[in-house]
């Protein structure tokens, strides 16, 4: 395993350009000591400075917008029969079970998003719109994770799904596009296409829009919008402080496997629950399920807490399944402990973490696989202090995801593979994703061989979204840069967004870039756009975390 040494001392002013206010905690704990991770939820409604940045959709728009969501969550509930009849037929392969399983769950999530999107716009038309974008976004990577899993399955019943599901999930985008940012790099679309998808959803959802004035006070159905009421029935763990709970190996602690913690955790908890796992190699994979909230896993340091599990796609796992760990409950939180997966290079796809959770946040972490090591998957991601190291597809997905002063590890691939440190799949202009590498640290471990092409990323999606910026580029990393997607559609190169910014080291010259209309040597203002603050609202909720975090470049 590469070592998780910390990065290398960055060069004066790196993170901290003048006039900026770094975020550090008071008085940083070592690692074993139990951090202050909180006992309240991440604020789901920013501060009033925060709040004059967010737009408020003019009256008219927020009524079509909520019409549009409306029409999305009975178009997608539509498919939940179809889903379930089609996808728990019995299948011949444990792979397309998996990718039913993955689909079932999938949906479920979409169908919980769209209700909270609806929610977040009746409540708070303003302040709610970056969490709106967040779920939308997230919604059509679930589409997308679906799709992949079921790649090259046939037959009548099958067909007719994949339509239901590109009609269903139309009126996701159409929605998204009502509340999508207009500018920025790599955002929204025209004017000109707003106003024709503005026309669209009033045509198609012209009863939905009278019926609005009715329906505004019932709230769309039950769901309050904060993910905070639900169910309240697990006593401590519910609005009356933290909830500790121990894992030990020789049964010195309330459960002796991170999995048992996990269930015993309170569902839909607005407090904080704090999973200590004391030092030890734990060998099981770990799912955290979007109804275990506010979770906070926090071992005894990344060299001696280790999670650990062997998944692969060569084993017939779907990618999103190889994960030693995935998370998907919102405020999930991890400090001082290593995800891993020892598959292999040879094994394909093996995921040491998955995260499809908002507002989750990583420091001093350690994520060690091969091929899609961490599947930043979607939602808004921090990641802080941590070691990456894997092969191809290092950092993979469709989150908004920043990784801040992290050290990126590139290992030993297969024989005539190249090493590629991102691959971001966003797949339409109006996804609020992407991923920015900031004030990090990119090297080699011993075991690269000289001669091994390294890129900072690839294009998954044809709006592909990533940037490096005020990072350390060590010597492997290749003279181009970046890098095409095999077999992408012509025009690619030019839909992407890939961009960098004061980088040094001697992989840093961009002279010798690929000559890509997609590719950008940002200035401040570009650059500033992938800041922790506008990217992801981190001083919307990082607070909470008590994590440090720079808000600027």
């Amino acid at each position: 395993m590469p070592p998780s040494q910390t990065p290398r001392p960055r060069r004066q002013g790196s993170l901290r350009a003048a006039g900026h206010r770094p975020r550090h905690l008071p008085h940083d704990p070592a690692p074993g000591v139990l951090p202050r991770v909180g006992s309240r939820a991440p604020r789901r409604r920013p501060s009033r400075g925060i709040v004059r940045r967010v737009a408020l959709l003019p009256a008219n728009i927020l009524s079509v917008a909520l019409a549009s969501l409306r029409g999305a969550l009975a178009a997608v509930s539509s498919l939940s029969p179809v889903l379930s009849t089609t996808l728990s037929a019995p299948s011949s392969t444990p792979l397309r079970r998996g990718a039913a399983q993955d689909c079932l769950e999938l949906h479920a999530a979409t169908l919980e998003s769209l209700s909270r999107s609806a929610s977040l716009l009746l409540t708070s038309p303003g302040e709610g719109l970056p969490a709106v974008r967040a779920h939308l976004s997230a919604a059509l990577t679930n589409k997308a994770t679906c799709l992949d899993g079921l790649a090259g399955a046939s037959g009548q019943r099958m067909d007719g799904l994949l339509s239901s599901l590109d009609d269903a999930y139309e009126h996701v985008s159409n929605s998204l596009s009502l509340v999508a940012r207009r500018v920025g790099a790599g955002s929204g679309g025209t004017d000109s296409s707003f106003q024709a998808t503005v026309a669209k959803i009033i045509h198609h959802n012209r009863r939905l829009l009278q019926d609005d004035d009715d329906d505004d006070d019932d709230n769309g159905g039950n769901d309050d919008g904060n993910n905070s009421g639900g169910d309240n029935g697990n006593g401590d763990g519910n609005g009356s402080g933290e909830t500790v709970i121990t894992v030990a190996k020789d049964g010195t602690g309330n459960f002796r496997t991170v999995g048992e913690a996990v269930a015993a955790a309170p569902d839909r908890s607005d407090a904080r629950t704090v999973i200590r796992v004391k030092a030890g190699t734990y060998e099981e994979n770990v799912e955290v399920p979007a109804s275990k909230t506010n979770i906070a896993l926090v071992g005894e340091g990344r060299d001696v807490t280790v999670i650990t599990g062997s998944r692969s796609a060569a084993d017939g796992w779907t990618t999103f399944r190889t994960a030693t760990v995935g998370v998907a409950g919102e405020g999930f939180l991890a400090r001082d402990i290593a995800f891993r997966n020892t598959a292999g290079a040879a094994r394909g796809q093996a995921v040491a973490l998955r995260v499809s959770a908002d507002m989750a946040a990583l420091y001093r972490c350690a994520v060690e696989g091969h091929q899609d090591a961490l599947y930043a998957h979607s939602f808004r991601q921090f990641y802080r202090d941590c070691a990456v190291s894997g092969t191809v597809d290092l950092v993979f997905g469709n989150a908004a995801a920043v990784l801040q002063a992290c050290l990126l590890v590139a290992r030993a691939p297969l024989p005539g593979q190249s090493n590629v440190l991102t691959a971001q799949s966003r797949s339409g202009p109006d996804q609020d994703t992407g991923f920015a590498v900031h004030g990090c640290t990119v090297e080699a471990s011993p075991a690269l061989l000289a001669g091994t092409r390294t890129f900072l990323g690839r294009p998954w999606g044809a709006y592909a979204r990533a940037v490096v910026m005020e990072s350390y580029l060590g010597p492997h990393v290749d003279g181009d840069g970046w890098t095409g997607w095999p077999g992408a559609e012509e025009g690619r190169d030019d839909t992407v967004y890939f961009g960098e910014y004061e980088n040094d080291g001697p992989g840093a010259a961009t002279d010798g870039r690929v000559g890509w209309a997609g590719y950008h040597e940002m200035d401040y203002d570009e650059a500033a756009q992938f800041a922790v603050d506008r990217f992801i609202y981190g001083d919307d909720w990082l607070g909470a975390t008590s994590f440090p975090y720079d808000d600027g470049i």
